[in-house]
């Protein structure tokens, strides 16, 4: 699966990773759960609001690739290569990007710059599949707060995050560029402040010709988190940060009507936020 299209002079494709299906897609119940502010009552009422009956998430992985005047960006690689770690069931709908990359007439040597919006295994292992740098010009970014948390990060933090963490870092070594919010990785490419899923998350910023697109993360996960902001998964490190964070990217997004691209939406996760009421609306953009 890929999506073409353009954000001012700059050529952009969304590649999927992949996307679980029925009856492998995760349940609502996994991600919002009572440990993280949300009732049983309160998460049924939301579901029947919607009108569809759903008891799952619809988890897609989009990852971006970005023709910069610099060269080819990718923002986010997905699971790489025979992940087995949703069980057998999933391992062949995920893990995509690499055989979707030569699709779209990409090849992993011309990346220039990866950029991480953090280092979750779902979102950096498409970069280091089979345990050694996947794109081998590339010069990779992730925030200067995300490196230093998972290079020291605690036994108490789940090892299903922590490692897949500190092997990316040994793996690109001196390659992985600490950078800061608000600078500029690449031409046209910003780094957004967005911290609180993980301490160093940021979203990804693209401007050209007075056109924006926003790369959110992990920010929202599905589109009940717009409608009820302050939702919370157990995925999130720093809770109230995440909501903080949250509710700022989509208040800036509806007020100045930016295209978004939300990275575990259905593909192709791109869309716009609409206000409603004290809350927000995802308004996606079709494949």
């Amino acid at each position: 699966m890929i999506h073409r299209f353009a954000v001012g002079d700059l050529p952009c494709a969304v590649i999927s990773d992949g996307q679980p299906e029925p009856p492998w897609e995760p349940a609502l119940e996994t991600f919002f759960t009572p440990g993280t502010g949300v009732p049983p009552e309160e998460l049924r009422a939301a579901v029947a609001a919607e009108g569809r009956g759903r008891t799952t998430v619809r988890c897609g992985y989009n990852c971006l690739c970005v023709e910069t005047p610099a060269g080819l960006t990718v923002i986010d690689t997905g699971l790489g290569r025979d992940f087995g770690g949703y069980g057998p069931e999933v391992a062949p709908l995920v893990g995509r990007f690499g055989e979707r990359l030569a699709e779209a007439g990409f090849s992993a040597a011309d990346a220039v710059a990866v950029v991480f919006t953090h280092l979750h295994e779902d979102h950096v292992r498409g970069a280091m599949w089979p345990g050694e740098p996947a794109f081998p010009r590339a010069t990779l970014y992730a925030h200067a707060a995300e490196v230093a948390f998972w290079s020291g990060a605690p036994p108490s933090v789940p090892p299903d995050q922590r490692e897949p963490a500190l092997e990316a870092i040994r793996v690109f070594g001196e390659r992985l560029r600490p950078v800061e919010y608000g600078v500029e990785i690449m031409p046209q490419v910003r780094a957004v402040e967005a911290a609180g899923h993980t301490p160093g998350h940021m979203a990804v910023l693209l401007e050209s010709r007075g056109q924006r697109l926003l790369c959110t993360g992990d920010s929202f996960h599905d589109p009940l988190q717009l409608g009820h902001p302050t939702w919370r998964t157990p995925w999130d490190a720093d809770a109230e940060r995440s909501v903080r964070s949250r509710r700022a990217l989509l208040e800036w997004a509806a007020a100045e009507n930016l295209l978004v691209l939300a990275y575990h939406l259905p593909f192709p996760g791109l869309g716009r936020i609409a206000r409603d009421g004290d809350a927000f609306a995802w308004r996606p953009i079709p494949a």
